[in-house]
């Protein structure tokens, strides 16, 4: 007798089967939470909830980029609540100083208040950002499209010489892949590392190049390239920052990479050779760009570095404030027997003696090289004070242009370029632009001993509006020309680049105009206040001239954060709506699922006990044979 099959073990093991597909599926959307959790459980209504899910990710980052255009919008608007206020307060101080009842002692004291209020006008248009946007500072970083920088040619006319990319660098940079480098972070502190190249991603990295550096661990040889952006703010309580070579020099190569060190502190007012580098020799620093820096300390001090010898700067720049005792520099303190290539400076610098735009001093008979470069905000000190450097010697600058304030208390040694030339090697300029007009006269060198050898220094003061050249007759068969070479705007072209212009904010999922907002943003000029005589008639007039700029662009600014709000309305219904929906059609029916699954345990649990009953008959059968 043969026994084929075994009918009622058959029809258990499928029962057992079905119910234990069934509880892993009540067991999955009980833990999961959806009743559809892949194509197979609802195919139509999968394909509708992958759609669903993309929509609500778009609008939750809609909801982000709205969030953030309003916060920068309000960011924006208290500043120019700021400036109104101070305005206003100059204002009334000019009311007051045309009432002839006031000694000149007394006008001396308004005057007094006058400069603080414009220097602290000045402050706020510059350092005023939101995440790395300067509003109406002397650059803007929200302009969507590049920005030309400038040369000038032989016969002074503007030519286009470089391209200054959205993040503020001059020249394009294609960033290197570091995933293959070694990190930083995974090297022994106290090992010294003689050669190779390695990443640096975090605050604590770049804080441990600081301190291996100043131990005496890191050789010639080296590499250290960036590999994302850092924030130092960490760094910012006490003395702040501790420069990279400040016990020791830093003699390596440094690569930025095109990424963006923000938030710079030091306070340090009694240290020498201050800045994210201390003292560098021999050492290559490019594509570094510093934003918001506010350093701090006594003699050499710059921005990106305190003292440079036989060093090589390219294609960085440095925003902020720099403040020091002597040879204190936008971007380097105190250089000499360098390069320094493409770099911009957009910031505030102040110090006793030995203070410039981009370098505080050279004084040694070796060259320091400057090409083109631009320096912007304010310069002010006692003695030897220059918009691109404050004491020169052996200086060479090529194709560079300079708009920054620039004041001295000793005039005679204040210059819009150099503050004094001393040295028996001459300097040179050749193809610079500054502004007299910006200055009140400033001459491009305050005290010239060197007897500077000067190629093309354009004047933008002596090439700006003048009603002499228009009656002139002789000009009118030279308009034809003019617009030939070049387009019009070409003079202006300089300042230009320092207009905030082009901001978009993303603010709906789609590609089209009705998810953008975007807007300009008019640099406020506050030029006109320098110099400012209370007693002149015209001063109220130059003051409402301000006062109605500042106006023009609060209501501006009150009509996107307007739109902003009722657009951030409208996503969180639409946002609302669609989780509602998605919920309807994915989330599971946890009772319905709870009493599912009770329902298959019981069933599997019995289909289990019946399966041993179903096994043992075809073993009776056997026994009878």
């Amino acid at each position: 007798m043969k026994i084929n099959t075994n009918l009622s073990s058959l029809i258990v093991q499928s029962s057992l089967k079905s119910s234990t597909n069934g509880l892993n599926t009540a067991i999955e959307r009980m833990t999961t939470g959806f009743k559809i959790n892949h194509a197979k459980d609802n195919a139509a209504n999968y394909s509708i909830n992958t759609k669903l899910s993309s929509k609500i990710s778009a609008y939750q980052i809609a909801e982000d980029n709205a969030s953030m255009g309003l916060d920068l919008v309000q960011t924006a608007s208290l500043s120019l609540e700021t400036m109104s206020d101070l305005t206003s307060r100059l204002r009334s101080l000019a009311t007051q100083a045309q009432d002839g009842t006031y000694s000149d002692k007394f006008l001396e004291a308004i005057n007094s208040e006058v400069q603080a209020i414009i220097q602290e006008l000045n402050r706020i248009k510059n350092t005023t950002q939101y995440n790395g946007i300067n509003f109406w500072g002397d650059k803007n970083k929200g302009d969507s499209s590049a920005v030309k920088s400038v040369a000038f040619s032989a016969d002074s006319t503007p030519v286009a010489l470089s391209i200054v990319n959205s993040r503020g660098f001059i020249e394009e940079i294609s960033q290197r892949d570091t995933s293959s480098m070694t990190t930083l972070a995974s090297v022994d502190e106290d090992t010294k590392l003689t050669s190779g190249t390695y990443s640096i991603s975090t605050a604590e990295e770049l804080a441990k190049l600081a301190r291996m550096t100043n131990n005496y661990k890191i050789d010639t040889n080296c590499e250290f390239v960036l590999a994302n952006d850092i924030d130092l703010s960490a760094y910012s309580t006490g003395e702040g920052w501790t420069p990279i070579g400040i016990s020791n020099e830093f003699t390596a190569t440094f690569d930025g990479n095109g990424y963006v060190i923000s938030n710079l502190y030091i306070n340090t007012p009694s240290i020498i050779r201050v800045g994210l580098f201390g003292w560098c020799i021999s050492a290559e620093i490019k594509n570094v760009g510093l934003e918001n820096v506010d350093v701090t300390g006594d003699y050499e001090v710059g921005g990106l570095m305190g003292r440079g010898c036989d060093v090589t700067i390219s294609n960085s720049y440095v925003t902020g404030s720099v403040s020091g005792t002597g040879n204190v520099g936008g971007l380097i303190g105190y250089g000499y027997f360098s390069h320094i290539d493409n770099c911009t400076v957009f910031a505030d610098v102040t110090g006793t003696t030995s203070v410039g735009g981009l370098v505080g001093g050279s004084n040694f008979d070796l060259d320091l090289i400057i090409n083109n470069s631009s320096v912007s905000g304010s310069v002010s000190g006692d003695s030897q004070v220059g918009g691109l450097v404050g004491e020169a010697c052996d200086v060479k600058i090529t194709d560079s242009s300079i708009s920054s304030i620039v004041k001295g208390t000793d005039s005679s040694t204040t210059g819009a370029i150099f503050g004094t030339t001393n040295s028996d090697n001459c300097c040179t300029l050749t193809n610079v632009r500054y502004n007299s007009t910006k200055n009140s006269g400033l001459a491009p060198i305050g005290k010239n001993d060197d007897g500077t050898s000067i190629s093309d220094l354009i004047d933008e003061g002596a090439i700006t509006p003048d009603p002499e050249p228009t009656p002139n007759p002789e000009p009118e068969p030279t308009p034809d020309p003019e617009p030939t070479p070049g387009p019009s705007p070409a003079p202006t072209t300089p300042t230009q680049p320092f207009s905030p212009d082009g901001i978009v904010l993303q603010i709906g999922i789609n590609s089209t105009s009705s998810s953008q907002i975007s807007f300009k943003l008019t640099s406020i000029d506050f030029s006109s206040l320098e110099g400012l005589d209370l007693t002149d008639t015209n001063a109220l007039l130059t003051i409402d001239e301000v006062l109605k700029s500042i106006n023009d662009e609060q209501t501006k600014l009150g009509a996107v954060e307007n739109r902003l709000e009722s657009a951030l309305e409208q996503i969180g219904v639409a946002y609302d709506n669609l989780v509602s929906t998605q919920s309807t059609i994915r989330d599971a029916d946890i009772a319905e699922e709870s009493s599912a699954y009770i329902r298959n345990q019981i069933l599997q649990q019995a289909a289990t006990t019946l399966m041993a009953t179903a096994n043992q008959t075809p073993a009776i059968a056997l026994q009878l044979l």
